[in-house]
């Protein structure tokens, strides 16, 4: 079979005019005038993060620009696919899904052994344990021939590589280990074009460079199926480019293909794949390993993994300002952005997701996705802005830290003790307040120009905080298990609720001022009930 990544109409996508389409990588800018492509359309949604991801490390791999100015001409007067096609065909002979040579995201040798079903590479399927032992609750066996075609088995081999969860002894864990949480600079508006996304997320050759070992540049340490793999990697023994080609499991494509339709995306195909094979002792990648598009926790030198619960505001440290106390940074790509790039008529957004899985398992819980307001001051008030969102941040942490701590004194007798899961009581708070918190951000910036009284801010998100947090109290305060109930703990717990949220700590964190005592000089009395009336 023969089917090339870089020349073939492989990729899924819409265009402007709400057209699905199938594209070639160097086709993302067609019509980019009349009628452009503005996103990617895969069947799964685990798929359409696979495909951002690879085509940003194509174009980083071999289109990327030389300077800032290159970097700015082309965000908005792109290459054209005639110019993309010949940079792209320099790496075309490493994008070959079969054939005879070295295969995309497949073993440099041809494994041996029983094959497996095709449908065990996609990562929310059931394993093998969970076949045997008859645990597949909610995503059921196949009682049928499954088979992809051949669009499909590739997004699903580099979604698999690029996620790779703990798979049992010798299945090695991705590059940036098992789920990372990918994070995205995407344009609104008129600035959403699929190029928009890709070149949003480029550095610029230079500083790419930087990265890992650039002297590291044999064929083998950019795409890693070109030769045999390696058993242990680290950062000085690859290539920048390897990170977006990381590779770390032992997989084949069985090509004794079939006709039929695609168990994934529905399409005909005459090359249907069915099996594949698998083999244990992979590629371990050692940390650091410092992702472009992964933010960083410095304590334990891994990339951020993808959480229950998903993205909210309240990863907004780490993910998009450095994280002094939590020592984590953001990914590359987004420092780059704020520090270097900022261009002040672009809405942007935030794009993270990922893959939650069971820790130490090869056990999806869920794929997570979220779009987030990407909110940017000139550099002057930079310092100053990210000082009150910092402060913003934490006071709502510790204010959801108190409602759970209330909701658990008003179910239970001894809370300490308490084994009830209250984790729904922090999601539902951070979702609750998420809008408040986007205003709130847009109210500061005028504020911190203008240098208006910003204390007003600190007081008004506490308000929002406060309310919701007694709101949601009393959403879940009288669910109490039956035998547990006791209306004056309740009473209790609530009114220790509000003195806590008012308390000295959190209002220090939103600069509002209190005296020794740790009252607040400004709210006094039905003044502080007057003022608590503030509403974004």
């Amino acid at each position: 079979m023969e089917f090339n990544l870089i020349e073939k109409r492989w990729i899924p996508v819409l265009r402007r005019d709400g057209t699905p389409d199938w594209i070639a990588p160097y086709e993302v800018t067609k019509g980019f005038a009349e009628n452009p492509v503005v996103s990617l359309n895969a069947p799964r949604p685990d798929f359409n993060g696979a495909l951002i991801q690879f085509l940003i490390g194509l174009v980083q791999t071999v289109v990327a620009p030389q300077s800032a100015l290159e970097w700015r001409e082309k965000l908005v007067e792109p290459p054209t696919p005639e110019e993309l096609l010949e940079k792209f065909a320099t790496v075309r002979h490493a994008f070959e899904l079969g054939g005879d040579g070295p295969r995309f995201m497949q073993d440099f040798e041809k494994l041996e052994g029983q094959s497996g079903t095709i449908d065990s590479l996609l990562i929310d399927e059931p394993g093998e344990n969970a076949l045997k032992n008859n645990t597949d609750f909610f995503v059921k066996r196949k009682d049928f021939r499954f088979a992809m075609c051949p669009s499909c088995s590739a997004i699903a081999l580099f979604t698999l590589q690029t996620n790779a969860p703990a798979g049992g002894r010798g299945y090695m864990t991705s590059l940036r280990g098992g789920g990372p949480l990918t994070t995205l600079i995407k344009g609104m508006g008129k600035h959403d074009l699929l190029w928009h996304t890709i070149w949003l997320n480029i550095l610029e050759n230079t500083r790419f460079q930087n990265l890992a070992n650039s002297q590291r540049n044999e064929e083998a340490n950019k795409f890693p199926w070109m030769s045999k793999m390696k058993e242990l990697i680290s950062e000085q023994d690859m290539h920048p480019s390897h990170y977006y080609w990381a590779m770390p499991r032992r997989l084949r494509l069985d090509l004794e293909h079939s006709s039929g339709n695609c168990n994934v995306c529905s399409c005909h195909s005459d090359d249907l794949i069915s099996h594949f094979k698998e083999k244990p002792n992979g590629s371990k990648y050692q940390e650091p390993m410092k992702h472009p598009l992964s933010a960083f926790n410095g304590n334990s030198t891994k990339a951020v993994l993808t959480q229950s619960g998903g993205v909210s505001y309240r990863h907004w440290l780490g993910l998009i300002f450095a994280d002094n106390e939590g020592n984590s940074e953001p990914a590359r790509v987004i420092h780059e952005y704020i520090q270097q790039r900022k261009k002040d008529d672009w809405p942007l957004q935030l794009w993270a997701f990922g893959y939650d899985f069971v820790p130490g398992q090869n056990k999806a819980r869920c794929w997570y996705e979220s779009q987030m307001p990407l909110l940017l001051v000139d550099a002057q008030l930079r310092e100053e802005y990210e000082h009150y969102v910092v402060g913003m941040v934490r006071a709502a942490a510790e204010v959801a830290s108190n409602t759970r701590s209330a909701v658990k004194k008003a179910w239970f007798k001894r809370p300490v003790d308490a084994k009830g899961d209250v984790s729904f009581v922090d999601n539902g708070f951070w979702h609750s307040t998420e809008p408040a918190f986007y205003e709130g951000l847009k109210a500061l910036s005028p504020m911190l120009e203008s240098s208006d009284e910003k204390e007003t801010i600190g007081r008004q998100w506490l308000f929002e905080l406060c309310k919701l947090s007694l709101k949601l109290f009393d959403d879940y305060a009288m669910e109490a298990p039956i035998e547990d109930a006791d209306p004056k703990r309740v009473v209790v717990a609530r009114k220790e609720l509000e003195q806590y949220n008012h308390g000295k700590k959190i209002k220090g964190l939103l600069g509002i001022p209190v005296d020794q005592s740790g009252t607040d000089k400004k709210t006094k009395g039905k003044k502080e009930a007057k003022q608590a009336e503030l509403t974004f």
